[in-house]
């Protein structure tokens, strides 16, 4: 690429118009932010309510680059300079979301104040929110100025949210169950974009290094974002916060690998007969009831609450029948999205 950028912008109306290397790099880039794992985390990227606030349209994507990741850096550079003026919409769209600097790219198009049609990208912001999947707001006397463990890292998002119920804790920590898989789920998405790259686009224009990158970049940023709150060795604590997914039985796995869980359940297998490949996740895997389970045993005993969030409505715990501890715990709330227990004396 020339070292004097070309400042003029061509109406460019089809990513085929690019440059090999950047069509290359958006096709990539847009299969490559793994909302799954923002939400592991309890992250999510902010979409749109009316139009793109982060528009790059193709025309300014439009130069010469020797690779794939000179390319990359350009996107960035455009989106730093229409992120500033982004994320003031995005703050008056979602007051209590903090945003951080980390997009999901999506191809967009929209008619210009000259009447003609523009096609581009739009980036949209990782961000935290005060509530999310699971809802918080029921729960404040179990952890306004309490010591709070959470076993799993869904709610790191509203753990570090200034404006979540978990703000107001004498202490918050979050064990990490996913990081140590981190690898692990890197390399199934991308067996699984690839895999979908092969069977449906004619150019196969998905470049696993970069991708690899991007999805790296996202648990850097959420570990960066999470310091100080996340542990493996939890000391002091009151109360145990279990955000719990629930999902439908036949989606139901051990503690195994990604790919093991995906070819030997009957559901995920026929997913991928079919090359449903957007219909495939990792959460069910990453957590699984066998792990939920060993970490109620290990943690919750001794905690004077242990308080239940699923993320959909839920039946009664006693016709939850994957979780093999409830009968040592006294049900104080059995609510459709929150349980309160206390241990059996």
């Amino acid at each position: 690429m020339s070292f004097f950028r070309k400042r003029e912008e061509k109406n460019v109306l089809h990513i085929d118009h690019l440059n090999p290397m950047m069509k290359r790099a958006i096709k990539t880039l847009i299969d490559s932010g793994v909302p799954e794992v923002a939400r592991l985390y309890g992250f999510r990227y902010l979409i749109p309510r009316l139009g793109e606030p982060m528009f790059v349209p193709l025309g300014r994507l439009d130069d010469d680059f020797k690779d794939v990741f000179e390319a990359f850096n350009r996107i960035l550079e455009e989106v730093n300079e229409v992120k500033f003026r982004g994320m003031e919409t995005y703050r008056l769209w979602y007051p209590t979301a903090e945003e951080i600097e980390h997009f999901r790219f999506t191809f967009y198009s929209i008619v210009s104040q000259e009447g003609g049609m523009k096609v581009g990208i739009g980036a949209n912001p990782l961000a935290s929110l005060d509530q999310d999947l699971f809802k918080l707001g029921g729960v404040e006397e179990y952890v306004v100025n309490k010591k709070v463990l959470i076993l799993t890292p869904a709610l790191v998002g509203q753990a570090v949210n200034s404006q979540s119920v978990l703000s107001k804790a004498k202490n918050v920590n979050l064990l990490d169950i996913v990081s140590e898989r981190r690898g692990e789920i890197i390399e199934s998405s991308l067996w699984l974009n690839k895999s979908f790259h092969d069977k449906y686009d004619k150019d196969r224009d998905y470049e696993v290094e970069l991708s690899r990158m991007y999805m790296q970049r996202l648990f850097d940023v959420i570990s960066k974002i999470a310091s100080g709150k996340l542990v493996k060795s939890p000391s002091e604590y009151e109360t145990v916060l279990l955000p719990l997914f629930i999902f439908p039985k036949r989606r139901i796995v051990g503690n195994v690998s990604v790919m093991e869980a995906w070819n030997s359940n009957e559901e995920f297998a026929e997913m991928l007969r079919q090359a449903r490949f957007h219909d495939v996740e990792v959460t069910p895997v990453i957590y699984n009831y066998e792990v939920i389970n060993e970490l109620v045993d290990n943690y919750a005993p001794r905690a004077e609450n242990l308080v239940i969030l699923t993320d959909q409505k839920s039946p009664l715990l006693e016709r939850l029948d994957f979780l093999s501890w409830t009968k040592g715990y006294k049900v104080i709330k059995d609510g459709e999205f929150t349980k309160i227990l206390q241990p059996a004396k």
